[in-house]
């Protein structure tokens, strides 16, 4: 059986048995990877208590072809983010994303672009204060990268340009298509979500922004307010089900 190594983030963490653990990693190399850590809660020398939620570690691996388990044999601590575990609003917000992650990303499929902006904003949720700009990005680069990018370029019904819609301030946004629709077209549609030009040409921007430039981005008020609106709603119909995390979110929100 071929050993492994990658790096990885902790997103799922379950006792099974009396001392091991069922893990699940996502991974730099192979995306999702859902292992067992045998004698995890009571051996410290292999796993130096590092198989808690968000660790990021350098993992060995064993992997057979067939198996639908990894079997980790050791892992390195990379970063355990102290100061985010000991902030509820923090961990709040990296619950989300983990939840996020968990559902959006398929089974032993690489994306390391995702892996790293995961990484950024666990290392960002370290350094600073929680702010809900951070949540609508994580939300819109994940869905671009995990394939559920929203169309905001043209209307999906007649093909205009959404450069060629500055005659109206008021677009909407068909969950069912995961598409723009413009003024005139959503007279024949229903279930629509309005949202301004503005944060139409944000959200597509973003969907394509480099992880470098991305932390500097700022909404206005509007924009933040529509996309709270939107976002979390289009992930939901995606998903087919709400995200615990969120629920959570909102409830200490309110």
């Amino acid at each position: 059986m071929p050993l492994f190594m990658t790096q990885a983030i902790v997103i799922r963490s379950l006792n099974y048995g009396e001392s091991d653990k069922i893990i699940t990693f996502f991974t730099r190399d192979y995306g999702k990877l859902k292992g067992i850590a045998k004698g995890a809660r009571r051996s410290r020398k292999r796993f130096q208590n590092a198989l808690s939620l968000f660790s990021h570690l350098r993992l060995h691996f064993f992997d057979k072809e067939g198996m639908g388990l990894v079997r980790a044999e050791s892992c390195d601590i990379l970063h355990s983010f102290p100061r985010m575990k000991a902030d509820l609003q923090k961990i709040l917000y990296g619950n989300y994303y983990l939840e996020l992650v968990n559902e959006m990303a398929g089974e032993r499929e690489g994306n390391p672009e995702a892996f790293e902006l995961l990484l950024s904003f666990l290392s960002n949720l370290e350094e600073m204060e929680t702010q809900e700009t951070h949540l609508r990005l994580f939300e819109i680069r994940m869905l671009s990268l995990f394939g559920y990018r929203p169309n905001m370029k043209r209307c999906h019904l007649c093909k205009k340009d959404l450069e060629n819609l500055k005659e109206t301030p008021t677009v909407f946004f068909s969950l069912e298509k995961g598409a723009l629709i413009c003024d005139r077209c959503s007279k024949i549609r229903n279930h629509l979500i309005p949202l301004s030009l503005g944060t139409a040409r944000l959200i597509e921007t973003i969907s394509q922004m480099e992880l470098q430039q991305i932390h500097r981005w700022r909404f206005t008020p509007q924009a933040l307010s529509e996309s709270e609106e939107l976002l979390p709603r289009f992930i939901q119909y995606q998903l087919g089900k709400e995200l615990k995390s969120l629920k959570v979110l909102r409830k200490m929100a309110r």
